[in-house]
């Protein structure tokens, strides 16, 4: 097959995404870019339907569009977003932050990308034990599910959604990180897989913000204005 007589510099120039299969596979493209993918793949043992079947894995989208997302319930929108994040987490970031830490030349990016992850699954796990948690708990007291609603809303009162909306809104974690891969002057392979991964991770988190920012907020913000009426109309706590 013609892909495997590229070179892996020409497999990867095609689709940044390879770069992504072989690591998986085991193969560092930046190591071996010269030699084509047949010679590579037969002095790591590897058959060529391994190789494919990686290929289609990685290049497979997994993303669903505005409309789809929208005739969903919110349940379920919420878990395509943790499920989006658990790819960030346990896939995506690493491998740039690999594709990073492997690259020879000390510049700002390896500097300052440790601290971006670190401060973006923090702002993850917070966004799931606050924010996803109180819509959740909406949902189950529209649904009659909450024993007493009037208490387990008392203990959310400091929070607004319409504030988090806002706040949310103006987030741009990767401003600093965009600005550096925008002003690099870098020619060679492994610059280019790393700076096409960020601005693809850049382009998955301004689509996740955009499906929070209008269908996610927009959604529990009129959820959260119906229970709240619901539970006002309830006989006040003794």
């Amino acid at each position: 097959m013609r892909v495997f007589d590229l070179t892996i510099r020409s497999l990867v120039d095609e689709n940044y995404i390879y770069a992504r299969a072989l690591s998986y596979l085991g193969i560092d493209f930046y190591r071996h870019p010269d030699r084509t993918l047949r010679e590579v793949c037969s002095q790591m043992g590897l058959q060529k339907g391994q190789v494919l079947k990686a290929f289609y894995l990685f290049d497979r989208s997994h993303r669903f569009s505005f409309q789809e997302l929208g005739k969903y319930p919110l349940e379920i929108v919420i878990e395509y977003l943790k499920y989006a994040h658990h790819l960030f987490i346990k896939e995506k970031l690493p491998y740039i932050a690999n594709l990073i830490h492997q690259y020879e030349t000390l510049n700002d990016l390896k500097l300052i990308f440790p601290d971006f992850v670190e401060e973006f699954i923090s702002h993850i796990y917070e966004e799931e034990d606050t924010l996803f948690s109180y819509i959740n708990l909406l949902l189950k007291i529209q649904k009659g599910e909450v024993s007493n609603p009037q208490l387990a809303l008392w203990k959310h009162r400091r929070l607004s959604l319409k504030q988090i909306h806002e706040d949310h809104s103006e987030e741009d974690e990767l401003a600093g990180i965009r600005n550096l891969v925008d002003e690099a002057d870098m020619r060679d392979l492994h610059w280019q897989v790393i700076a096409q991964e960020i601005k693809a991770f850049d382009r998955e988190m301004w689509y996740h913000a955009e499906i929070e920012n209008k269908i996610l907020f927009p959604r529990a913000v009129a959820l959260e204005a119906i229970v709240r009426e619901k539970v006002n109309n309830l006989t006040p706590l003794n």
